[in-house]
């Protein structure tokens, strides 16, 4: 018996062997076809085994791989922590979803008794500079505070907000920001959630908003703020004062048809994502339009094209170029990668790892 067991795991440890041949990884660049690319598709997260971190080819072979859960029923809006995790705002699942990256590990944040926290319509969501942080829920018009532990512990904002949206926290000032959407206005509180001040009014005169739908803060404190139906990118400082507008409503290359959300790099590029027009486009901070990264692609048979989306929500990029991209309809995450100085002298672009994306509609 114990000698048919030692060939039973060395047949299991010669196959699971076999399965660790080194292969090429395809890698995607934009722009697509230039010998100086800028931006490369990493990975997608759609179900808890893209988030865990995967069991050695000798644990698969004897334990089988586990079929994956899916992650997301509706998400929404998306913020990441120092690139080793991100929460979603999952409105279906009226939860508010953590992959920690670094650990493989799937979470939700959790309510003071026990469980799950369950919110009744989380749009955004906003970490502060400790792993803490804030959900906005637009029904409810109330801020959600969670601490570093992940669990939430008071709320604000209820009676004064209207369908808040995306949120940033400034570590520098320590000022929450929220698109107040329905009030056309910006809402700062302070990291306690008390009211300072209200940025802007209803109109389409520069400092004026017209469903102001998410912002970020700029490389030098700048406010950078997605006014959604006026189809333009405001550019204020700290205080909300003018600074400079760009962006309109269409189909030609730098414009907007449905934007959904803003994001700013340690670089000083500008994300905004379009819903409609299923991409993201990039600017740097004088409005100049740089690139754009996308094209209509629906999940059919679980097959992912790099650079397709279907129905692009909540963006977000952090200091090292790291960026996340809500894709809705497809429920799941994609991440991409400013490719900086730093990241190629780590992960250098070799002519025989470009690959050309799939064709997207």
């Amino acid at each position: 018996m114990l000698r048919s067991a030692f060939l039973l795991l060395s047949v299991l440890l010669l196959s699971a062997c076999a399965t660790q041949t080194p292969k090429s990884e395809k890698r995607f660049f934009w722009p697509i076809g230039s010998q100086q690319p800028k931006i490369e598709y990493i990975k997608f997260y759609a179900v808890d085994q893209d988030v865990r971190h995967q069991e050695s080819a000798l644990a698969q072979a004897i334990l089988g791989v586990e079929r994956g859960v899916p992650l997301f029923a509706s998400p929404r809006g998306i913020d990441s922590f120092a690139a080793q995790r991100f929460a979603v705002a999952d409105m279906g699942k009226r939860k508010v979803l953590i992959a920690d990256l670094q650990a493989g590990e799937i979470r939700t944040l959790q309510s003071k008794e026990d469980g799950a926290f369950r919110f009744a319509m989380p749009m955004g969501v906003a970490y502060d500079d400790q792993g803490g942080g804030f959900v906005s829920d637009t029904s409810t018009g109330s801020i959600y505070r969670f601490n570093p532990a992940e669990v939430v512990v008071s709320s604000f904002g209820k009676g004064q907000l209207n369908r808040p949206n995306g949120m940033v926290f400034d570590s520098s000032t320590q000022r929450l920001y929220v698109a107040d959407t329905l009030n056309h206005q910006i809402a700062v509180y302070s990291i306690s959630g008390e009211p300072l001040a209200r940025l802007g009014k209803r109109g389409s005169a520069p400092g004026e908003f017209n469903f102001p739908i998410d912002l970020d803060i700029g490389p030098k404190g700048e406010l950078v703020v997605l006014d959604s139906l006026n189809s333009r990118v405001q550019i204020l400082d700290a205080d909300g004062n003018f600074i400079r507008t760009f962006g309109e409503r269409g189909t030609a290359i730098g414009s907007f048809m449905l934007p959904k959300s803003i994001a700013v790099d340690g670089f000083g590029h500008i994300y905004v994502s379009d819903s409609r027009a299923h991409r993201f486009v990039i600017f740097d901070m004088q409005g100049n339009y740089l690139l754009t990264i996308g094209g209509r692609s629906v999940l059919v048979g679980g097959a992912v094209h790099p650079g397709g989306f279907d129905f692009p929500q909540g963006i977000t990029a952090d200091k090292s170029g790291a960026i996340f991209v809500v894709d809705a309809l497809s429920k799941m995450v994609h991440q991409f990668q400013f490719l900086s100085e730093a990241y190629l002298q780590q992960n250098p672009v070799g002519l025989n790892g470009i690959y050309v994306p799939a064709d997207i509609k």
